[in-house]
């Protein structure tokens, strides 16, 4: 190899690391700019320790698993990337209900329904998560922020951070629950039920109201939704 090939590959490698490195120092930058983001992560870990129980690890399906005060409902999201579950954030919670007042599971899309369960979820970004210390429900959920900060959002009029698992479909805390007396909220559309054949006034569990939201373009209206709230302060 020539001295002259020798120093244009040199000269390569260091003009590539160092824009890998500008580039991550701007996505370090970018997030921790993101007040909206750093909010969300600090507010999730405070929910958390406040729950009567605190987040266990699936080790099947690499995931935190958060079960709601009284186990009618959970959220979870992946603790690693990659791997073959359906979903990387996901709700599920008891079909029971739904079907009591009136719903054809038949009719549901194919994969909601999970033995008794309902299950709503979404994948995530593929890319690997990278910690810095131990792997635990707060850390996993800042990687979430980190590499999929489209799926998490603030809604202003209930001041709630939520990560959203399906069009309409989320799970949300309270941003302070000291001011707060929904401080852990199941948010479900309920679009699909009702053309399934519910009832959604007689959803035993679940409270069927509007909630004021904006679209993507800064819109408010009004829109469907089954609530389960939980107040944990």
């Amino acid at each position: 190899m020539s001295r002259k090939f020798s120093l244009c590959v040199v000269m390569i490698s260091v003009i590539l690391g160092t824009f890998m490195m500008a580039e991550g120092g701007r996505a370090e930058a970018a997030f921790g700019t993101d007040i909206v983001g750093r909010s969300a992560i600090t507010s999730f870990g405070e929910m958390i320790d406040a729950l009567p129980s605190e987040p266990v690890a699936d080790a099947v399906a690499e995931v935190w698993a958060l079960d709601a005060p009284d186990k009618s409902a959970r959220f979870a999201w992946r603790r690693d990337a990659g791997g073959s579950r359906p979903y990387d954030a996901y709700i599920t919670f008891e079909a029971a209900p739904f079907i009591a007042a009136g719903l054809d599971v038949s009719r549901l899309p194919e994969g909601l329904v999970a033995g008794d369960k309902i299950v709503i979820g979404t994948k995530l970004s593929g890319e690997p998560l990278v910690y810095d210390g131990d792997i635990t429900p707060k850390t996993s959920f800042e990687q979430i922020v980190k590499l999929d900060r489209d799926s998490i959002g603030y809604h202003a009029a209930l001041d709630h951070y939520g990560v959203t698992v399906s069009e309409g479909s989320l799970v949300e805390w309270a941003k302070d629950m000291t001011k707060n007396d929904k401080d852990l909220v199941f948010v479900v559309n309920p679009k699909i039920f009702i053309e399934a054949g519910v009832d959604p006034s007689k959803v035993s569990g679940w409270t069927f109201t509007k909630v004021p939201v904006e679209d993507a373009n800064g819109r408010k209206f009004d829109a469907d939704k089954f609530l389960k709230p939980f107040d944990l302060k």
